[in-house]
């Protein structure tokens, strides 16, 4: 090998971790700024046992929710599980601990998912399925040693610009009369039309509310939230001299959100 080989790799070496370090910095960066705008332990804690008492209400005592720092976890985001030195039969079974209350919420699923056989999904893909959760008093301990999962990368996506506003058949579609589209589209969905269509924009709460503990439980922490971001543009838009009639007809009604966004409605 030349001098002039062995010169560019001992220089590719010195560099490299330099480049690697350069492009964390932004991303560690927005990692500490994101922190700084968590809610508090208690309210964080707080959240994951609501979490838990809708999905497990006879389980609420058997698990003890807490959040730690990310020293805990060698700086990064973890939940750990132990098992829980109790002091009289009451006391809870399983102690799980979190940087976050989503980390202790993917804790929980994680427990429930591999300790106790259960399984939490969409009801269309078998819903929640917890009647292999053995009753109170009787959860089974994990290792001695407890366990740590770490989380691989700081966030973890979930849906997308498309479907967060209409799903829908094309073909069923077709056979609707334009002009009245989206009125036979709200009208199926607020029955409870067995059509594969969905959108966002017709939720009530309580189907959000369901939504949102699934997302907390599979470790989601980066969801898409487009919902309501046009009264955000028109507030912006109307600061500029726009009348809101004009932007009534500008924005897309909303079983076509995820279209207008995208630019894709003309006329």
């Amino acid at each position: 090998m030349s001098s002039l080989s062995i010169l560019c790799l001992i220089l590719f070496f010195i560099l490299l971790p330099h480049t690697i370090l350069s492009k964390l910095e932004p991303v560690e960066a927005l990692l500490n700024r994101l922190d700084s705008k968590l809610s508090s332990s208690s309210v964080q804690e707080s959240a994951a046992k609501a979490v838990l008492q809708r999905l497990l209400p006879t389980h609420v005592h058997s698990f003890d929710f807490k959040i730690v720092s990310k020293d805990v976890c060698g700086g990064q985001s973890c939940f750990l599980i132990d098992n829980n030195k109790r002091s009289i039969q009451n006391d809870p079974e399983i102690m799980i601990r979190g940087t976050t209350g989503v980390e202790i919420t993917s804790g929980l699923h994680w427990y429930i998912k591999y300790w106790c056989g259960a399984h939490v999904s969409w009801d269309k893909t078998g819903g929640i399925q917890i009647a292999s959760v053995p009753s109170p008093g009787s959860l089974p301990l994990v290792k001695d040693e407890g366990v740590r999962i770490q989380r691989p990368v700081p966030w973890n996506y979930y849906q997308n610009v498309v479907t967060s506003s209409c799903k829908y058949y094309s073909h069923y579609m077709s056979n609707l009369a334009t002009s009245d589209m989206e009125t036979n589209m709200k009208n199926l969905v607020v029955r409870g039309s067995t059509l594969p269509l969905d959108s966002y924009v017709w939720w009530d709460w309580e189907k959000w509310e369901k939504e949102i503990d699934w997302m907390a439980l599979q470790g989601i922490n980066l969801p898409l939230a487009f919902t309501g971001q046009e009264s955000i543009w028109q507030k912006v838009f109307m600061n500029f001299n726009i009348s809101k009639e004009d932007l009534n007809d500008f924005f897309g009604g909303p079983s076509f959100l995820a279209w207008a966004r995208m630019g894709n409605l003309h006329g």
